[in-house]
């Protein structure tokens, strides 16, 4: 068996491998999404091993390159993500050898830190190789139409026949971006580095979800999509950027629940979830979420060490992270 890095010639192999190994599921295997995904991404293209036998490719390791910022310091990660093992090649340890060679390598480049939300099948693996559970993602919720969401759940309404995203296409008006240049991150706390070609690539130009926005073009953006569950409709906020100050206006609540709450009705949305560490940033802006205290009910949030040392056991504290949704969402 050799091990090394995958080449643009092993697209469609690769493609082949995770179909093999994982199906179709929820998230289609296809060139389109690996291009997107992880040759278009703006923190750079991700470290890609796979490992070969006979000229096929019998496993792969791909780590996604990912940055974030506090206090003045820009820190180089790596989101955890796409794995596979050819069901003829099971138990060989194959996934153990890839997943070492990409931590010698990511060591080497001067990435500080792993992060990733894995499932409860690939969690025991990640922590038996030196992975650390942070905890569960803190998540906000308002119930945003009481009686409609106790009627689906009573008479079993099932939303999830819907089939495709249901979010409304909105045209994203360039004036967005031209606002997210003004855009002053949180230093006090571990946030994603915000940039236009982040957002285009993060949820403008994403082939999975569509994506859509809610701004006045001067002191508020909120990202969100619509997620469709058996008996509800979700609309998940991805993320919050305020400006101007806008944090201190007394009337921005006012303001952005304008914004949201008649999407919600348009929509027939029984809930709305956001960020649990995005609120506590910005939590006079949404006081208009209402009374439900944050809860940690999220994925869990695992981390890895590589370069930050002395600084590591700060990454446990949850309270030194600003993460949005769309940071730990799957995709």
């Amino acid at each position: 068996m050799q091990i090394r890095p995958a080449t643009p010639q092993d697209k469609p192999a690769i493609i082949g491998l995770m179909k093999k190994s994982l199906g179709e599921g929820l998230i289609p295997k296809s060139e389109t999404l690996w291009n997107w995904k992880h040759e278009q991404n703006p923190f750079g293209a991700s470290f890609v091993l796979v490992a070969e036998e006979n000229g096929t490719l019998i496993g792969l390791r791909v780590f996604m390159q990912w940055q974030w910022q506090w206090r003045g310091t820009v820190y180089k990660a790596i989101r955890a993500v796409d794995t596979a093992t050819h069901p003829d090649h099971q138990r060989k340890g194959i996934f153990k050898k890839l997943n070492q060679q990409q931590l010698d390598t990511c060591k080497q480049q001067g990435i500080h830190f792993i992060f990733n939300t894995p499932n409860d099948l690939s969690r025991p693996g990640n922590l038996k190789m030196g992975w650390v559970e942070q905890g569960r993602m803190p998540l906000k919720f308002k119930v945003v139409n009481p009686i409609a969401l106790a009627y689906a759940i009573a008479f079993k309404k099932d939303k999830s026949a819907a089939g495709a995203d249901p979010t409304p296409t909105q045209t994203w008006d360039p004036r967005v971006f031209d606002l997210i240049n003004n855009y002053q991150v949180h230093d006090e706390h571990l946030n994603t580095i915000i940039s236009p070609s982040y957002i285009r690539w993060r949820y403008t130009n994403n082939p999975l979800f569509r994506y859509n926005y809610f701004t006045d073009f001067e002191n508020f953006l909120l990202i969100g999509r619509i997620k469709s569950h058996s008996f509800t409709r979700e609309l998940r906020l991805v993320d919050c950027m305020l400006f101007n100050n806008a944090s201190t206006n007394r009337r921005i609540s006012s303001q952005i629940s304008k914004a949201v709450l008649p999407y919600c009705k348009n929509n027939k949305i029984q809930v709305i979830s956001f960020s649990g560490q995005q609120y506590q940033t910005y939590r006079s802006a949404l006081n208009w979420m209402g009374m439900i205290p944050v809860q940690n009910r999220g994925p869990i949030v695992t981390l890895r060490d590589l370069n930050m040392n002395e600084k590591f056991p700060e990454l446990l504290d949850i309270k030194n992270w600003g993460y949005s949704l769309g940071d730990m969402e799957l995709f």
